[in-house]
Parts: C-alpha cells; structure tokens; sequence
C-alpha cells in the first residue's frame, strides 16, 4: 500500500509547456489555465504533512479522507479544463480544414479545366482510339476470345485488316475441321455401334451354336455313359467268368498236383519198402543160402524157386496193366510148375 505522496512543483510546469514546441503566448495561456489546479494540489500536499502516516489514527483518517476528496475536485476540474480547451482546439481544427478543403477543391476544378485544354487533342487521340479498339473488338469478337492481347486502338487500318481476315479464316478453318470432326466421330460411332450389333448377333448365334454342341455333346456323352456302362458290365461278368474259371483250374491243377505229389509219395514209399524188402531179402537169402548149402538138394531148388521176385505189379493203365497182370500171372503159374518139377524128384 502507498504511505508516500509525491510531490509535484510548480517550475515542473514551465518544464513541460517549454518542452511542448508551443509559441510562447500560447504556452503561457496554457500555463495559465493549468497552475491554479497544480497550487491548489501542492496546498493539499502540505497539509498532509499534518498526518500520521505509519500510525494513523481517526483523526489521521478523517484529514486523509476529505484531502482525497479535494485532490479529486482538482483532478476532475483539471479534466473539465482540458475537455472544455479541446472542444475548442477541435473546432479551430475542423475550421482549419474546412476552409483548406474549399481551397483544395476549387484548385482542383480550375487544373481540371486547365488539364482539359491542355491536353485537349491528346485526350480525343485517346477517345478516338478507344472508339476504335471497342469498335474492332465487337468485329473480331466472333472469331477469338483474346481481343485485349491486340493494340486494336493503335493499329493501322490495313494492319487490323490482315489481322481481321487472319483470324476470321481460322475460326472458319476451326468450323470446318470441328464440323468435319463431328462428321467423322458420328460416323465412327455408328461404325462401332454397327459393330457391335455385329458382334451381339454373332455372339448369340455362336452361343446358341455352343448350348446346341453341348445338348449333342450330353447326348453323345449319356451314349458313351451307358456303353461304358454296358461294357463294365459285361467286363465285370466276363471277370467274373474268368475268375471262377482261373479258379476251376486252379482247383483242378491243386488236385493234380496234390495226386502226382501222392503217388510219387507212394511210389517213393514203395520203392523205398521194395528196397528195404530187397535188402531184408538178401540178407535173408544170404542167411539162407548159407543154411542152404548145408541143406538138401530138394531145398535148396525150392529156396532158389522162393527166391526168385517179379515185385508188385508197375502202376500203369490200359493195355499195359493188362499186359502186367498176365505177366504176373504167368511168373506165378512158372512158380507152381517149378515147385511140382522139384517134388517129382
């Protein structure tokens, strides 16, 4: 909180009105007006000397209270002062420039006049090829859209001339070329749609040329279907048929082989018994033989008649086992005789 006034003197006055740039007069005037407020200010500075600032008491705060509202009135008075000279300076100064503008604008009017004469000739120059340029604008208008790139006004007239028909037969060249453009493209677009209507037909008929293949297609592939048909099942009989065949046959080689596997077994066992028999007989007939030469001659004509053996008769068919038996029977009956010649010794 502020407890120190600062005060203000009143050479502090003639400081600032000499420091402003005003004529003396007039810095005076001002000084004048002004200084009463800045005494009055430095009388109510003095008598807050009277106060306790850093102990104040209530009478402290009563002094405090009505020098603040003194040193308002001066301040408020001050404002009215400047408010009041302003208005004053405002409307010297709109004085002022009013009476420059009166001036200024009648000038004005009068160098306009003056300008005017002056450059009388150069000005109609101007309006004349103003007239001119918008008048060639309007006729080169149909054939470009960049008029303003051409000093129209300044040309001469043959030069706009050559420039008028230049452009003009270009914008009829560019007619006639978009027209033939647009000639050409309609007839490329009816070239195509033709085409196209070329092509959809073609296709239709090369679709429906397809879905008839196909309809013979399924109809020859249902054929070939059922004779494949037919024939697996012809081939399945025909394997069938085969397999018990094969089987048959296979069946009837087992019971062959099974019966020459049976009878070489038995023609071993009888060969190996005929041999075993041969042996046991030899060894018999050397033991009789050996019993013989101690025996009488009758005996010994028997023994040598017993010893003599056709074997069993061979396993063979037809003819030949008719053969064998007949020889068997007359080994027998030779047998017989022999014993009776042997008896009637």
């Amino acid at each position: 909180m502020e407890t120190k006034i600062i005060k203000i003197e009143t050479d502090q006055l003639e400081k600032v009105v000499e420091n402003s740039g005003l004529a003396i007069q007039e810095g005076e005037d001002i000084k004048k007006s002004y200084l009463p407020f800045l005494l009055q200010l430095s009388e109510a500075q003095a008598q807050a000397q009277k106060i306790n600032f850093d102990n104040p008491s209530k009478l402290d705060e009563d002094i405090a209270r009505e020098l603040r509202l003194t040193t308002v009135k001066i301040r408020t008075g001050a404002e009215k002062l400047k408010e009041e000279r302003k208005k004053m300076y405002l409307l010297r100064g709109n004085l002022e420039q009013a009476s420059y503008n009166l001036i200024a604008a009648s000038c004005k009017l009068t160098e306009e006049v003056f300008y005017n004469v002056e450059k009388a000739r150069e000005i109609a120059e101007k309006k004349r090829q103003e007239a001119l340029k918008k008048e060639r604008e309007e006729k080169l208008s149909p054939y470009t859209e960049d008029v303003i790139i051409y000093p129209l006004g300044l040309m001469k007239d043959e030069e706009f001339q050559a420039l008028y028909i230049s452009l003009r037969t270009a914008h009829e060249q560019k007619i006639e070329a978009e027209k033939k453009a647009e000639e050409e493209r309609i007839a490329k677009e009816k070239a195509e749609a033709e085409e196209r209507e070329r092509i959809r037909k073609e296709n239709e008929l090369l679709k429906k040329q397809a879905e008839e293949r196909e309809r013979l297609a399924a109809i020859e592939r249902k054929k070939q279907a059922e004779i494949l048909a037919e024939q697996k099942r012809k081939s399945e009989i025909e394997k069938a048929t085969l397999e018990a065949k094969a089987r048959k046959e296979r069946e009837e080689r087992e019971r062959l082989e099974k019966q020459i596997k049976a009878k070489k077994e038995a023609e071993d066992l009888a060969q190996k018994q005929a041999q075993e028999k041969a042996i046991k007989e030899e060894k018999e007939r050397a033991e009789a033989l050996k019993t013989a030469l101690k025996a009488p001659d009758k005996e010994k004509l028997n023994k040598w008649i017993d010893d003599i053996f056709i074997g069993f008769t061979p396993i063979v068919g037809g003819e030949a086992h008719k053969v064998a038996c007949q020889i068997q029977d007359k080994f027998s009956g030779f047998k017989r005789w022999a014993k009776e010649q042997i008896e009637n010794l």
